[in-house]
């Protein structure tokens, strides 16, 4: 049940539930174009991600400009196993590119595509038990792994891991998000000018109502949010003075950041979450390494994966932003406490557990802060969402 690998898909609009395609080739050209734009490791977080390839490209003399640890080459169903193609398969081996055949079967799937073949992808749906363990033996005689495609249910999946299959794909697991990188809106990057604002020090809480006032919407937005049932408090608030009373500076700050980011609605959630475990897990590293303000190990982790939500460079951002030099400091190159708090959080969402440390504390406090910081941002996610 962990993440090893993302598929590039590609569909015509974002809205599209199915891939309609009419020319392989451009499709692939399109969604990789689009991806290298982003950043193939911003998308998979250093995940491999898989990219289908028809005859066209596999054959082609000038290989696309993919790095290959990243890339795995993905031979769709329709490619023949001609010499040409084993060929152009061989050469992408060659340069450290892992092979995948798409959605195999005996009776279609040439068999010399095999013998130059990493990883082979089976769909279970509608094959009986008997059949796919036939394909899972035969083919694990061979020294393939094997992926189970279009997992759906709970049952599904539980089959084809006593079946032996190494890895398993379908909606199931994750429905397919789709994701456009573009220049942050000038209302969103007012937001996120804010945010920056509110996280340095200010002299009373009539400056801080003032730059909560600066945008229309935020008043209204969080005001609602402390309104909600989530705080569940005894009488409604009316001002964001009386929000900074009843809360506190420094849960007003914060519930103002995470107002700022549901602006970017456009993202996938999946995202927003991953900002709020990183953003309190360097919080909690911060209050367990005994620092007296652990606000800017909140926004170090929290901004820290701007990049992702908004489609631009943490360097581009940084211009736009007034933030405090520590806090840039620890965004561009991991330096200072906060930077050290950053390393760690990031580490430990790769499982790099040689590169997991921070300080002085012991290995237990750092699961500790990983595993709060996973419950409090999926009831966090529940009070913006409200």
């Amino acid at each position: 049940m962990a993440v090893v690998a993302y598929e590039l898909l590609f569909r015509k609009a974002a809205a599209a539930a199915r891939a309609e395609i009419d020319d392989p080739r451009a499709a692939t050209l399109q969604v990789v174009a689009s991806a290298l734009e982003v950043g193939l490791d911003k998308l998979t977080g250093g995940l491999p991600i898989h990219v289908n390839f028809s005859r066209d490209l596999l054959i082609a003399e000038s290989p696309l400009p993919l790095p290959p640890e990243y890339v795995v080459v993905e031979v769709l169903e329709t490619v023949p196993g001609d010499p040409q193609v084993i060929a152009g398969i061989q050469a992408l081996r060659a340069r450290g590119h892992r092979i995948a055949l798409d959605d195999y079967s005996p009776a279609v799937t040439h068999p010399a595509l095999l013998e130059v073949a990493h990883i082979v992808k089976v769909i279970v749906t509608g094959k009986h038990r008997e059949e796919l363990a036939a394909l899972v033996r035969d083919l694990k005689k061979r020294g393939l792994q094997i992926v189970a495609e279009e997992v759906e249910t709970v049952e599904q999946f539980e089959q084809c891991l006593e079946l032996g299959f190494n890895y398993f794909q379908g909606y199931f697991l994750q429905h397919p998000k789709t994701f456009s990188a573009k220049r942050v809106q000038t209302s969103r990057l007012g937001m996120l000018r804010l945010v920056a604002a509110l996280a340095k020090e200010t002299e009373s809480f009539e400056e801080i109502a003032q730059l909560i006032s600066q945008d229309a919407s935020m008043p209204y937005r969080v005001l609602r949010c402390i309104n909600s049932s989530y705080y569940n408090l005894p009488r409604k608030i009316d001002s964001i003075q009386q929000a900074i009373v009843i809360l506190g500076l420094e849960n007003l700050r914060r519930l103002c950041t995470l107002v700022a980011l549901q602006a970017f609605d456009d993202r996938p959630s999946s995202l927003f979450v991953g900002a709020l475990v990183r953003a309190r897990m360097c919080e909690q590293l911060g209050r367990l390494a005994d620092a007296k303000d652990t606000g800017p190990y909140f926004m170090t982790g929290l901004f820290s994966m701007l990049d992702v939500i908004t489609g631009m460079s943490l360097a581009e951002l940084m211009k736009e932003l007034p933030l405090s030099t520590s806090v840039e400091r620890a965004l561009l190159a991991e330096e200072g406490e906060f930077g050290k708090a950053l390393a760690c959080a990031r580490a430990y969402e790769r499982g790099a557990w040689h590169l997991v440390a921070f300080g002085k504390l012991p290995a237990h406090l750092i699961r500790a802060a990983y595993l709060e910081a996973v419950f409090w941002a999926e009831d966090t996610r529940g009070l913006v969402a409200a």
